[in-house]
């Protein structure tokens, strides 16, 4: 009797054993599950790469029609648009359309006093002439102007852009600002020039320094909408430049060139566009002459010689992070995306406002 019913418990046992194996995974179930679930994460990231980056090109969207209406309520004040800026005195058009882009407390910093390359002693300085402490000059009237180049400003920077705060630079008289705050957006000045420095390689074969020239936002400008002959919705106000943070984090402690040797944009002001001679306009503006996105088509070391072609087409060009292209403003405050494949003359042809008047120059 013992030894059968040990023989039935023996065997009652066996189903259980049986099933409780059944119950797990072997590996290469596991396997299969792994490679699907890899399957589905590589398919998933693409899209949420994507929704992440319509989400920034919205926001950078919104950026530029705030500009636009920022520009339109400036022009219903004063009957023309702002200055692209004033040679001189370093300021740009961004200052000028502040109190328009909820911006007051930051322009109440900034003093003005030049006009027409004429420094005054009302104007006061857009950078330190060294290395200093934020404390040591907050209290100091003097670099209040600098302490507005350092405030930031999230309307003038593109989420695409990827900015991590203000960057150290110095400018082509040594003066320096320790932080910086780079700006995604500049002026649209002409759909001509090739160079920001003078003359000599520019189809108009009249400018200096950034001044009469063919589109809506340049050095000393005073263009209204009676001015803009190709009309407000085909004429170019301004759009996306691609500041190039990593260099500006290489070089931003060495002296600028003259010629502007690195593609930095910022905003409100400018150290180099204050002196008599007016360096670097491209800071604040830039040109449809040079194709979108050039600095994809150059070699990281191509301003190594700062007055060379290429190097003034980058700094002049617009572009964005954006792939394909770039958003911009146009004159009746509307804004929309470029592509980089955009026909040369159409796209030369927005930046000027007056098409066929330059064009047969």
């Amino acid at each position: 009797m013992l030894s059968h019913s040990a023989g039935l418990a023996s065997r009652s046992t066996r189903p259980y054993e049986r099933t409780k194996r059944l119950a797990g995974f072997t590996l290469v179930e596991l396997l299969v599950v792994i490679a699907i679930i890899g399957v589905l994460v590589a398919l998933l990231l693409p899209a949420v790469q994507a929704a992440r980056e319509a989400a920034r090109r919205s926001q950078c969207q919104n950026n530029l029609k705030q500009i636009g209406l920022g520009m339109q309520n400036y022009h219903g004040v004063f009957d023309r648009f702002p200055w692209g800026a004033i040679n001189g005195e370093g300021s740009m058009w961004s200052y000028y359309i502040m109190p328009y882009m909820e911006q007051q407390t930051t322009q109440s910093l900034v003093t003005l006093g030049a006009r027409d390359g004429v420094q005054t002693t009302d104007d006061l300085n857009w950078a330190h002439p060294g290395p200093y402490r934020r404390e040591d000059i907050a209290s100091k009237r003097e670099f209040k102007n600098l302490i507005a180049c350092e405030t930031p400003a999230p309307v003038y920077q593109c989420p695409s852009a990827g900015f991590s705060g203000g960057q150290y630079d110095v400018s082509q008289d040594s003066w320096v600002v320790m932080q910086r705050q780079p700006s995604s957006y500049i002026g649209c000045a002409s759909g001509l020039v090739l160079n920001q420095n003078g003359p000599e390689t520019e189809p108009l074969n009249r400018h200096t320094k950034m001044r009469e020239l063919d589109g809506v936002l340049f050095g000393q400008s005073e263009i209204g909408i009676k001015d803009i002959l190709d009309g407000t919705s085909n004429t170019m106000l301004g759009g996306e430049a691609a500041h190039d943070f990593a260099e500006v984090e290489r070089a931003g402690g060495t002296k600028e060139s003259s010629f502007g040797s690195r593609k930095d944009h910022w905003y409100f002001g400018s150290d180099d566009i204050d002196t008599t001679a007016s360096f670097d306009l491209s800071e604040a503006m830039g040109s449809t002459a040079v194709p979108i996105n050039f600095q994809k088509q150059v070699t990281s070391d191509v301003c190594t010689v700062a007055a060379s072609a290429d190097c003034q087409k980058l700094q002049l060009a617009f572009g964005s992070a954006h792939p394909g292209g770039m958003n911009m403003v146009l004159c009746d405050g509307s804004v929309q995306f470029t592509s980089e494949d955009v026909d040369a003359p159409v796209w030369r042809d927005l930046g000027t406002r007056a098409s066929q008047v330059y064009v047969k120059q």
